[in-house]
């Protein structure tokens, strides 16, 4: 019986792990309330999420309300920008699918893959944010570089998403954890992708620069970077 109760059994610590995604995916939902601070709150998301992945001791709501208000402006933006473009993407592709066949058809393929290339941007762009300092244009960018690089882990992130989606609209109850539980699932896949950039513990500031212009890594240090 004290086998069972102790702090190491297995079972307890699975359930806390899914305590903490709980908090974190109810600390999401809050903050992105107004809509407009939804930038902001994806970031401070994953940054906290990143950080119970890696088994960092930390509060876990300290470090999503740190990266939230860190991130507070920049997010705004890149969130509203993002938003924007991906519902005027959805908009023009269920016009060309209402408007019938014929050229209808190419623009609806055609936005149809402008808005793929949109959804590969989004999941990483606010994991950049989180993690590094970084303008807008530069997150885009690497986000899309990043996205085709490591294909398969992006459609594997996009199909969690799409699952995470559905089951929220068959049980809209499962809106308080299954987003965690994506974001959990995706961070462990974006570690992976970003590994080369990021430092082993977090007492390590440096961290290589994100070079996507050639497969030579780190020929020209001429900029140093810093690691939120």
């Amino acid at each position: 019986m004290n086998k069972i109760f102790r702090s190491d059994n297995p079972f307890w610590i699975g359930m806390g792990s899914i305590f903490d995604i709980f908090v974190l995916n109810l600390l999401w939902l809050l903050c992105c309330l107004p809509i407009i601070t939804a930038g902001p709150a994806t970031a401070a998301f994953y940054y906290a999420m990143i950080n119970l992945v890696r088994g960092e001791e930390t509060y876990l709501w300290k470090d999503f309300l740190h990266s939230f208000r860190q991130n507070l402006k920049q997010g705004i933006f890149l969130g509203v920008l993002l938003t924007a473009i991906g519902a005027f993407l959805i908009v023009d592709i269920s016009m060309c699918y209402h408007a019938g066949t014929g050229i209808y058809t190419f623009f609806m393929v055609f936005f149809a893959v402008l808005f793929l290339i949109w959804l590969f941007i989004t999941l990483y762009a606010f994991v950049l944010l989180a993690k590094f300092e970084k303008k807008n244009k530069e997150i885009i960018v690497w986000a899309f570089v990043l996205s085709i690089r490591n294909l398969w882990r992006t459609l594997l992130m996009a199909f969690a998403l799409a699952l995470g989606l559905w089951a929220c609209h068959l049980l809209p109850g499962l809106i308080f954890i299954a987003f965690g539980l994506v974001c959990r699932f995706q961070t462990t896949l974006m570690l992976n992708v970003l590994k080369p950039y990021m430092p082993e513990s977090p007492a390590t500031e440096e961290f290589k620069p994100l070079s996507f212009l050639s497969e030579k890594e780190n020929e020209e240090e001429d900029e140093t970077h810093e690691e939120k």
